[in-house]
């Protein structure tokens, strides 16, 4: 028997994960995007017949995140779900009923905690602050969700091995300048030169990050006062001369890059907590062009995550928002019935976006042509429907039907350690 067919044979009697590669996850949350806001990329970037990134991820379920007291999630209640596995409130940020909750896995730990004591490596990369729920909620629990200040200094304290995102005003004592802007801190703490003391490479900006050596130290990135991106919408940023994106900073799949090449030979593995929310912060302010420019990041990073894990078959990647946010919608109806420039709103009142007054061209389709479009906005906050998971790999086996917000935490956590968590976390409607 040849060695190559030996070397197959046993990569089948162990379900393509061998103890040769130790089992890893990616979690990406491209938060407050629907299907609709997929299918508005889609004509974007690829056009109508073309195929994203996202829509290559073989596993699909619908997603059904409601909280214990709404029928639609919070970012951070949402976060606390995915982390635990646990159905959490509104207001809860790493807590349920006032303390850390006990996960699906039987202990009052996050799935991230959970790595860190196996072992892995572990990363968290945040296109807002670092104390934004999407990724936070895994590291650090607090009774409110505005305490950033104590959010972060938790995050620091669980010594991530990565950290990549905004938020220096939470690590800086009050009024000392910074790098992007001065600190809010009541307490004196300046968390970055404790992270420095620790042993942390410390940078600052896009340029900063890309001439970062692969030394082993642990990584904080600190690329914005709060947000990577200025949330308004385009009259807004028109007004104040602002780009969507700030020039310093690294775009999501930038940061999730180098995330990737910090902790993917991590000797017990590793798991990756990544949150672009741009796309949902910018399209509560229902601004189409800069929600759907986060969208393709987001698309750029699964790609990336997806490449990773067709060379890697212990890779589990999921991908899930935990709401809609806007209720985006691209559509070319009744366009040659509508005036010239494109009205502000549509009949019924709902706000309709434009490019500047033209319809957004799609991407060309299977012949070639572009066809025109516009958006249509539901709302300027989190929706509870049109939201799907996707991914890849071991633990991506739950990912199919409909599915829970809690069953994320399963799906990680059996991709993670080749196992169930033992508590079922919620009563299933037969």
């Amino acid at each position: 028997m040849s060695k190559s067919l030996m070397a197959a044979l046993a990569l089948l009697a162990c379900g393509g994960v061998c103890a040769e590669s130790p089992r890893s996850a990616i979690f990406l949350h491209p938060d407050g995007m629907g299907a609709n806001t997929w299918a508005a990329l889609r004509l974007k970037e690829v056009g109508p017949d073309g195929r994203l990134n996202w829509d290559r991820l073989p596993r699909l379920a619908i997603y059904v995140g409601p909280m214990l007291d709404s029928v639609a999630a919070s970012s951070n209640g949402g976060a606390t779900t995915h982390a635990y596995g646990v159905r959490a409130a509104l207001a809860d940020f790493g807590m349920v009923g006032g303390k850390r909750p006990v996960a699906a896995s039987g202990k009052a730990e996050s799935v991230m905690h959970a790595a860190r004591s196996a072992g892995k490596a572990i990363a968290i990369v945040n296109s807002s602050s670092i104390t934004e729920p999407g990724t936070a909620a895994f590291l650090a629990s607090v009774a409110d969700r505005d305490n950033e200040t104590e959010i972060a200094a938790q995050i620091l304290a669980a010594r991530p091995d990565v950290i990549l995102g905004g938020g220096e005003m939470f690590m800086l004592p009050k009024g000392q300048k910074g790098r992007h802007g001065k600190g809010v801190r009541e307490d004196g703490r300046n968390l970055i030169a404790e992270a420095a003391k620790a042993g942390y490479r410390v940078v600052y900006t896009r340029e900063e990050l890309r001439a970062t050596p692969l030394d082993g130290k642990p990584l904080l990135g600190v690329f914005a006062a709060e947000a990577t991106f200025n949330e308004y919408d385009e009259a807004g940023l028109a007004r104040r001369k602002l780009a969507a994106f700030q020039p310093q900073a690294p775009r999501f799949d930038e940061m999730l890059a180098v995330a990737l090449s910090r902790v993917r030979d991590a000797k017990n593995g590793f798991l990756i907590v990544a949150n672009e929310e741009g796309t949902d912060n910018l399209s509560g302010e229902n601004n189409a062009p800069a929600t759907l420019e986060a969208a393709a990041g987001a698309d750029r990073a699964i790609g990336l995550a997806l490449a990773e894990a067709n060379a890697n078959p212990a890779l589990t990647v999921i991908v899930a928002s935990d709401s809609d946010n806007g209720g985006m919608n691209a559509t070319g109806d009744d366009l040659d019935e509508l005036p010239r420039p494109l009205p502000k709103r549509m009949e019924n009142g709902s706000p309709l976006d434009s490019d500047d007054g033209k319809p957004f061209q799609a991407a060309p389709d299977a012949r070639g042509v572009r066809q025109p479009f516009y958006v249509t906005w539901a709302s300027g906050d989190d929706m509870g429907g049109g939201t799907v998971a996707r991914g890849i790999g071991p633990g991506a086996r739950f990912i199919e039907g409909t599915i829970d917000s809690t069953v994320i935490y399963r799906a990680l956590y059996d991709g993670l350690f080749a196992e169930e968590p033992k508590a079922e976390p919620l009563p299933q409607s037969q």
